[in-house]
């Protein structure tokens, strides 16, 4: 809708099967931070480990190619290269020589930083530019700005995300933007940067670059800094839940987003 191509049923199921996908891949391949972090769904996890292996993790992505490749290259070719990320992310698969130049690293999650930046990488590709490779349609300016905010939320909820788990990622040995900066240090930053990717936003819409229905998109930037200003290191259990509302959260901002980008024409 906000580009102006018809809504392709095809794209929306691609998206949401890679995100479904990947994610629940992540519910096994966490099983040690997770036996601290979240017991009870490492649990649940282990009890369906069949279902997300064979289905989750093998079939949905032969699945998601499939889709993919009746459209264009460009589209096969990105959802290939998400769901190779998420394999490189989640699963120890790195050979013995590269996990050795890598201090002992055997997935994109176990590599400082990269582990922050990975899953938004994923996700802003999947949400902005594989919808609009299905329908044939170049990455212009405003596709590449759009596709800036979606990596700079998700990069967000990472790192909120990076916050709840602390304790379970010391204990496993993963370093994060969470656990190497105190946990004050780590909200500033989140607030302040999350101020500086709005005002960003806003300069882009206020000079025409971009329509004016994405000042609604502000609202993420509003929701991150209330979120992390919540956040106390002392109740892990309070932050999951809050943590877990940012996927509704998001849904509810994008879903209304397109709604007013599609009316306001």
């Amino acid at each position: 809708m906000y580009f102006d191509i018809p809504v392709n049923g095809w794209a929306i199921l691609t998206v949401f099967l890679l995100a479904f996908s990947i994610y629940q891949a992540n519910r096994l391949t966490d099983d040690i931070e997770d036996a601290t972090n979240d017991p009870e769904g490492l649990k649940n996890a282990l009890k369906n480990q069949g279902f997300i292996t064979y289905v989750t993790f093998y079939l949905i992505p032969f699945i998601s190619l499939v889709i993919a490749f009746q459209f264009r290259q460009s589209a096969f070719w990105t959802t290939a290269l998400i769901i190779f990320l998420g394999i490189l992310y989640n699963h120890k698969c790195f050979p013995a020589f590269l996990s050795r130049r890598l201090n002992g690293a055997q997935r994109l999650k176990d590599i400082y930083i990269v582990k922050n930046l990975t899953p938004p990488l994923d996700w802003a590709t999947a949400l902005v530019f594989l919808p609009l490779f299905f329908a044939d349609h170049s990455l212009s300016l405003k596709a590449w700005i759009c596709w800036g905010n979606v990596f700079i939320c998700a990069f967000f909820i990472e790192v909120m995300w990076d916050m709840r788990d602390s304790r379970g990622d010391l204990l496993s040995g993963i370093k994060t933007i969470a656990n190497t900066f105190s946990f004050p240090h780590t909200k500033q930053f989140l607030i302040i940067a999350s101020l500086i990717s709005g005002l960003l936003l806003l300069y882009f819409t206020f000079t025409k670059t971009l329509p004016a229905s994405t000042y609604f998109l502000l609202l993420n930037n509003v929701a991150v800094i209330v979120i992390a200003s919540m956040y106390n290191e002392n109740k892990e259990s309070f932050m999951r839940k809050i943590s877990d509302l940012t996927i509704l959260l998001a849904s509810a901002l994008f879903l209304s987003f397109g709604f007013i980008a599609f009316f306001s024409h």
